[in-house]
């Protein structure tokens, strides 16, 4: 070996010293520097356990500045090489001197490695191979995106994600009745454009008082760490200069900071959105001559965002103009005009009543197939050839027939009529006794006052001390003593005395949530009540507690007051009657005899039967019987008003509800459902979680890596960090993480992190290990009798790639692609399993290795030829599938957008530029050299 100051060299013994650097030489011996560990070590110059670094052109090396270059050709002077080539960052042609080389490069290259004695144990060559599998198996699975969601496994929610999340820039509203997840929707189609690479930069724009629940929602769901934008945090980032929108990928804000900050909402719409999601869409009122700021500001982000998704669970509360608005946002060029929306609209409602008899498998009569024929133009056998008796022909026009929907493509809507698994609704109401104080009320003709009386300016201060409510709020929370119960009242004021007369009359553990309170301080309430243990039994709510908020483990449900509104009525239930709801909920009202109160109760319960069932006719009814509810509300004592008052809501209640049920959009409805379609999609997540695959995977990395996986109980285990560990991990804490692989399991402990083909844990695993050169190179002992002694394998891993832009969605159909190939001593392909491999000692490998070299450099000529061959198939097949999927695609939105202009061109342009772009990029895909196993048979 020869040695000069400024050289660069590998130990071959202790591989973490880093890149050292010959820094004096004598006869005798030779001291390096490794500058990346700080240690120094001195070698006996003839039997140093030394690597050269010496690269060679085409090969890259990287700076101690942190630039990199790929050499052009190498020279040396005075025992030093010199690197010539290009700089990848700024093109500039640069020389390297091998000094200057950054002091954690390695040998990367398998062959070089291993003819240098940089080789591992055999366990790291299959370490690598596995991971290369996993990931192509996960990245053109149809399951990606939607295994690793810490979520029920519900058909309408997976079939929404599902459609939606497939598609290029979705737009589109998602309208759910209220308890039916549109979050969850929402959340599984974020992760699943971002993990496919349709979208990277998203933003979601929630009411202020749901800002922290979006949070906590999409790190818990799926594993997305959103980033919230508030006032401070912009003022902080502008000090850095730039639009601070661009400092964040995934971005949280509440529309009152877009409002209020005309220059934040300017930055925002400033940035290039793949994704934004609005929640609580309903508050955007709009007119043609008065549009709402909230609206504008909506608006004016909406048209410069490929992708928006609208979450409403009353697609029409604001009435039907403010619906169209809503379409409007999505797209404003079809939706331009309301009195055309209007029309389109009752052309589908004929649609939707003319497939009624294809639901049940009845034929069609001569003005249901005049109906549907403008919709098969493009496909008239559909209808022609139609056998009402073959489901699956019924079932082939229904679809195309989805397709054609005005509004189908763009809205999807499920009631609860349609969707199981909803406990039952108990109505519990006490009648108190009016105190004298309230009673003197009446005369003040003042409804807010009547249903809430503890909130006159006279009595602000003293009402707990004589409402008989109070007195009854705390027996009830007695009498269910160790139950989570959640009250509601109108006023932040009520909320907060209530509270403090709980706490200083009973010592009930209570928690207060209202608008008052900053987003922080809310969230710590909501925290406090969710608490299992030493938690609070009761959450005292303003009104402000009736959105968003979803509080299903608790079954108790205390209306202080009642709200003017059916909706919000609804939205209250809403916060405990959801999927997932364990238990029938208990609604307890109290109201005063004879009382303002008792009309509204009667008029919920005997005219809307808005307690114990939904009531989607509530808010119409209101409207129309608005006066006279409130006539009968001053005239409590009158029993003949409000008995009529009952009758006539009733009737209109069935009048509407049987209006409601003759106008069900059929066809939106089973867009929506996903009924018959995701059956099989639901069963192959089902099977996934069952499989043992990922467990068994993981625990083999985790073992090969360093980290101790300790069982914790039958369905969980804790990750703990030893002090042999290989790698650090992402996510994983000093102290310990738990973990489990199973839903339910996940589902029932938040403190669980659920691992799967899609957790962050998962790919940083598999990313670490294939990052680093740890296995590119290995030798192994295999113990066969039957084969001869020296005998000996050359196994190598390649794979073929290629770079696109995330958009172009390349790693769908070809992601990096492992080729494994091994060869005998004669360069034939090996069938040979090798069930297991010992490890060789160093010594003895570097002597194997020392006596093949010959053999091995012509085994690498053969493998590397055997490699190209499969690579082309490869190319091929991916080449073919994809033009078939895309292409398939293509005609179909072309066909479409014929009859259905929901069709948008962007997405047949989009369409058209990947089918275009994957097909050169495919093509031009390469084998790369990944790893090498020299295996040596011994008796």
């Amino acid at each position: 070996m020869q040695f000069s100051p400024g050289q660069r060299w590998l130990s071959d013994t202790e591989s973490d010293l880093g890149l050292g650097t010959v820094i004096d030489v004598n006869h005798r011996q030779v001291t390096l520097l490794f500058p990346a560990s700080g240690e120094t070590r001195v070698y006996a110059k003839q039997t140093s356990p030394l690597t050269r670094l010496a690269l060679e052109p085409d090969e890259m090396v990287s700076s101690h500045e942190g630039w990199q270059m790929r050499i052009d050709k190498v020279t040396e002077k005075q025992g030093q090489l010199t690197y010539h080539g290009v700089r990848e960052d700024t093109l500039q042609t640069v020389a390297l001197i091998e000094t200057f080389v950054d002091h954690k490069m390695q040998l990367n290259q398998p062959h070089k490695r291993l003819l240098n004695g940089q080789f591992d144990g055999p366990q790291w060559f299959d370490l690598r191979y596995e991971c290369w599998q996993q990931q192509y198996q996960h990245h053109t699975s149809p399951l990606l995106g939607f295994v690793g969601a810490r979520v029920d496994l519900i058909p309408h929610q997976l079939h929404i994600a599902r459609q939606v999340g497939q598609r290029y820039a979705p737009r589109v509203l998602l309208a759910d009745e209220v308890g039916l997840g549109k979050t969850i929707e929402a959340a599984l189609i974020i992760h699943q454009q971002i993990l496919s690479g349709r979208a990277s930069r998203v933003l979601i724009v929630v009411p202020s008082s749901l800002v922290h629940q979006w949070l906590v929602e999409m790190l818990r769901r799926v594993n997305l760490a959103f980033a919230i934008f508030d006032a401070e945090r912009c003022q902080s980032l502008a000090e850095e200069g730039g639009n601070p929108f661009e400092s964040e990928q995934l971005v949280i804000c509440s529309l009152d900071f877009l409002t209020q900050h005309s220059d934040y909402l300017q930055q925002a719409q400033q940035c290039d959105w793949d994704l934004m999601v609005v929640d609580e869409a309903h508050h955007l009122q709009w007119s043609a001559e008065a549009p709402s700021i909230e609206y504008q500001a909506v608006e004016q982000l909406a048209q410069k965002t490929k992708g928006v998704l609208l979450l409403t669970a009353t697609p029409e509360q604001l009435g039907h103009q403010s619906h169209f608005a809503r379409l409007r946002l999505l797209d404003a060029d079809r939706f331009h005009d309301y009195q055309q929306f209007v029309e389109q609209e009752q052309h589908y409602a004929q649609l939707a009543e003319a497939i009624s008899p294809l639901l049940e498998g009845q034929p069609l009569n001569r003005q249901q197939q005049a109906a549907i024929e403008p919709f098969v133009q493009t496909e008239p056998q559909l209808l022609q050839d139609l056998d009402v008796g073959d489901p699956a022909q019924c079932h082939r026009l229904i679809s195309h027939l989805l397709d054609c929907h005005g509004t189908g493509r763009l809205l999807f809507r499920n009631s609860r009529s349609g969707i199981s698994g909803f406990p039952r609704r108990q109505l519990i109401s006490y009648a108190l006794q009016q105190p004298p104080q309230y009673a003197r009320l009446s005369e003040q003709q003042n409804i807010n006052l009547l249903m809430s009386p503890e909130r006159h300016p006279d009595l602000i201060d003293s009402w707990v001390q004589f409402d008989p409510r109070v007195e009854w709020f705390i027996d009830l929370l007695k009498q269910h003593k160790g139950k989570k119960v959640l009250a509601i009242c109108t006023s932040a004021g009520t909320a907060l005395a209530l509270s403090e007369a709980v706490r200083v009359q009973s010592g009930i553990r209570a928690s207060v949530f209202h608008e008052g309170m900053s987003i922080v301080e809310r969230d710590k309430a909501a925290a406090y009540f969710a608490q299992r243990e030493d938690g609070a039994q009761v959450l005292i709510c303003s009104e402000i507690g009736s959105e968003g908020r979803n509080f299903q483990f608790a079954h108790h449900l205390v209306l202080f007051d009642l709200p003017a509104v059916p909706d919000l009525l609804e939205q209250r239930i809403g916060r405990l009657d959801r999927i997932g709801q364990q238990a029938d909920i208990q609604i307890h009202v109290p109201y005063f005899n004879q009382s303002a109160q008792q009309v509204l109760l009667d008029w919920y319960h005997q005219g809307l039967d808005a307690f114990e069932h939904t009531c989607p006719t509530g808010n119409a009814v209101y409207q129309q019987l608005k006066t006279q509810l409130q006539q009968a509300m001053l005239s409590a004592q009158d029993e003949t008003l409000c008995y009529e008052l009952i009758n006539q809501t009733a009737s209109l209640h069935r009048q509407f509800k049987q209006q409601l049920e003759q106008g069900r959009d059929k066809l939106l409805e089973i867009n929506s459902s996903g009924k018959g379609t995701v059956d099989d999609f639901i069963d192959n997540i089902y099977d996934s979680d069952q499989s043992v695959r990922l467990e068994k995977f993981m625990t083999y990395l985790f073992d090969t890596i360093g980290i101790i996986q300790e069982e914790n109980d039958e369905s969980s285990y804790l990750l703990k960090p030893s002090e042999a560990m290989h790698h650090s991990l992402p996510g994983l804490d000093e102290e310990g993480t738990m973990v489990t692989y199973e839903r339910q399991a996940a589902l029932q402990f938040e403190q669980l992190q659920f691992l799967s083909w899609d957790h962050p844990m998962v790919q940083h695993a598999q990313d670490t290990i294939l990052a680093d050169v740890k296995g590119k190179a290995s030798v192994a002992i295999y113990k066969d009798p039957a084969i001869p002694v020296g005998f000996f394998w050359l196994e190598a891993i390649f794979v073929l790639a290629a770079k696109a832009p995330k958009h172009l969605q390349l790693q769908r159909f070809l992601p990096p692609t492992p080729i494994r190939i091994c060869i005998d001593p004669k360069g034939n392909v090996s069938e040979e399993q090798f069930d297991y491999l010992n490890k060789v000692n160093r010594k003895t490998a570097q002597q194997l290795i020392s006596a093949l070299t010959d053999k091995i450099e012509t085994g690498l000529t053969q493998l590397e030829l055997l490699a190209q061959q499969q690579g082309e198939t490869l190319r091929k097949q991916s080449l073919q599938r994809m033009e078939s999927l895309l292409g398939e695609e293509l005609h179909r939105l072309h066909t479409l957008q014929k009859v259905n202009p929901s069709i948008r061109d962007e997405e047949i342009e989009h369409l058209s530029h990947q089918l275009a772009q994957l097909g050169e990029i495919i093509g031009q895909a390469e084998v790369q050299f990944e790893a090498l196993r020299l295996v040596v048979n011994t008796h």
